[in-house]
């Protein structure tokens, strides 16, 4: 019993050191390089001569429309506040890659609001990214209501 205590001992006295090794040589290795993040752009206007309230916010989002029957999935948001500009509106949405699956499909859609109240919508699908589909779209909204 006392040459298996013996023997363990030395065992884990002489692989330590070696741990150690590997663990300093891993952590002086180069990390992985990241894959550039996917850039969807465009612009969101829409046709009304409304100059919009320095208050409203446009929101821009990047969904992955593919299961029915279920809400769509947001996989990038933007939010832009007019602060006194006016349409039409630049959008930069950026996704990783790896969240993208070739076989899926994925819109651009967008918002206008004040405070809580929606005042332009996009109603037209705007497909990116699979497909066949470019990075980018220009999305014409409509208004809610009077």
């Amino acid at each position: 019993m006392k040459k298996r205590t013996a023997f363990l001992a030395l065992a884990v006295a002489a692989g330590i050191p070696l741990l150690v090794a590997c663990a300093s040589s891993m952590s002086n290795a180069a990390p992985a390089e990241k894959a550039p993040a996917l850039r969807v752009t465009g612009s969101v206007t829409f046709r009304e001569r409304i100059a919009l309230d320095p208050s409203a916010e446009i929101v821009v989002q990047l969904l992955d429309v593919s299961r029915m029957d279920v809400a769509a999935v947001v996989l990038a948001e933007q939010r832009i506040r007019a602060n006194g500009k006016q349409v039409p509106f630049s959008f930069a949405l950026s996704v990783d890659p790896a969240r993208i699956d070739p076989r899926m499909r994925y819109n651009v859609s967008a918002r206008i609001l004040e405070g809580d109240k929606l005042l332009f919508i996009s109603d037209t699908a705007y497909p990116v990214l699979t497909q066949g589909r470019g990075n980018t779209a220009d999305l014409m909204l409509v208004r809610v209501g009077p």
